[in-house]
């Protein structure tokens, strides 16, 4: 049906009547039969809207977690949900921070889910994006301290904090082991002992030897006053900010942060791989961003559809926090990759070294936690 005019009918209307009406009914005033017409022409648009109304569909509401547009930008937010809406007219999407029928996380908050079973199954979340361990290193500070190169291997790693400590004016390396974060410790001491060439636990269950090592190398670096103050409080956050202040000459820390460290960083840093304990192929860990469909889920055939259409656009997501390597498996980096220097250069490190996947929960992991940090805080 054509829509309706309501200036146009009002005007052609209000023509006619003032014709008729002067000729027939003289005394009547004209503004009453104007404001009848008008009345009429009203009624007859609501009665077409209703009309119209009756038959159009219901839409089914799904929400999604407020950490959605936390995470990537309320435009980026925006243009994806009208995307999504346009393709699936009987489907809306909202935020809701409570009960959101699908959820988005990073790795921490994934082994959280899955340990206290809220996703819909097992098999329920996608991973978005992906991004990989790197070592970041003051160049300036480095440079102070006649260090023409970064670190290489650990023994490196030692020579060079030294150097730093005996120049003065930074803290040479620094842990964030905030006891609020479950999994700070294992962020941490992780990607130094699979840049070793090990992993957490040996094959009966227990700490593995490396892991040993790399609990004893942080025990050394904290007797000689390698490290920076308070490891056991500062949030890995903090410490970023603390590089970036140029406090700090030495981090681990994740291509998610090159970002941030690239617009606050006081001075002139860059990234490598994390110095291994001997000259080698590296190996290194990744960790990424996940969508999930949430136990609690009453659309799960509508959420399915949200979830296989935002698994569709990972590269987009990728390119919205310039994530390194950005898709796993993935053949190629994308031109966001290319036409950084420093996202490039972590390409580079990334296709160089073998993957490790970060662990997910494991409640029988809670042990081995405590006697790490019970070695580490007795050093």
């Amino acid at each position: 049906m054509k829509k309706l005019n309501i200036a146009y009918y009002y005007r052609k209307l209000a023509e006619k009547s003032r014709s008729f009406y002067a000729e027939r009914l003289k005394g009547v005033r004209v503004d009453i039969i104007l404001f009848a017409v008008t009345a009429s022409v009203l009624l007859i648009a609501a009665a077409v809207n209703l009309f119209r109304g009756a038959g159009a569909p219901g839409r089914i509401d799904i929400a999604v977690s407020a950490q959605f547009e936390t995470l990537f930008g309320r435009d980026f937010f925006d243009a994806l949900i009208d995307e999504f809406e346009a393709q699936n007219p009987g489907i809306r999407v909202v935020t809701n921070a409570r009960d959101a029928d699908i959820v988005f996380v990073d790795n921490s908050g994934l082994q959280s889910l899955i340990a206290d079973s809220a996703l819909a199954s097992p098999e329920s979340y996608t991973r978005l994006v992906s991004f990989m361990d790197i070592f970041v290193y003051n160049i300036d500070i480095l440079q102070s301290a006649r260090l023409d190169r970064p670190p290489r291997t650990r023994a490196d790693f030692i020579a060079a904090a030294r150097a730093v400590a005996a120049q003065g004016g930074a803290f040479p390396f620094a842990l964030g082991l905030d006891e609020s974060d479950p999994l700070s410790l294992r962020r941490e001491l992780l990607p130094w002992v699979w840049a070793a060439g090990g992993e957490l636990l040996d094959g009966d269950g227990n700490l593995s030897r490396i892991a040993a090592d790399t609990v004893a190398f942080f025990g050394q670096l904290h007797r000689e006053g390698l490290l920076a103050p308070d490891s056991f409080s500062v949030s890995r956050e903090r410490r970023l900010e603390e590089f970036a202040e140029g406090r700090i000459a030495m981090l681990a820390a994740s291509s998610r942060d090159i970002a941030f460290l690239r617009h606050n960083t006081a001075g002139n840093f860059d990234i490598t791989a994390i110095p291994p304990t001997a000259i080698g192929r590296n190996r290194l860990g990744l960790s990424g961003i996940y969508a999930g469909i949430s136990s609690g889920c009453a659309r799960p055939d509508e959420a399915w559809a949200f979830l296989m259409f935002i698994e569709g656009k990972r590269r987009n997501f990728a390119r919205a926090l310039d994530a390194v390597p950005g898709i796993f498996p993935g053949s190629f980096p994308d031109d966001y990759i290319i036409n950084e220097p420093l996202l490039a250069k972590a390409w580079d490190i990334f296709e160089a070294a073998d993957i490790v996947e970060h662990y997910p929960a494991d409640s029988a992991l809670e042990e081995i936690d405590a006697a790490i940090k019970e070695r580490l805080t007795g050093l």
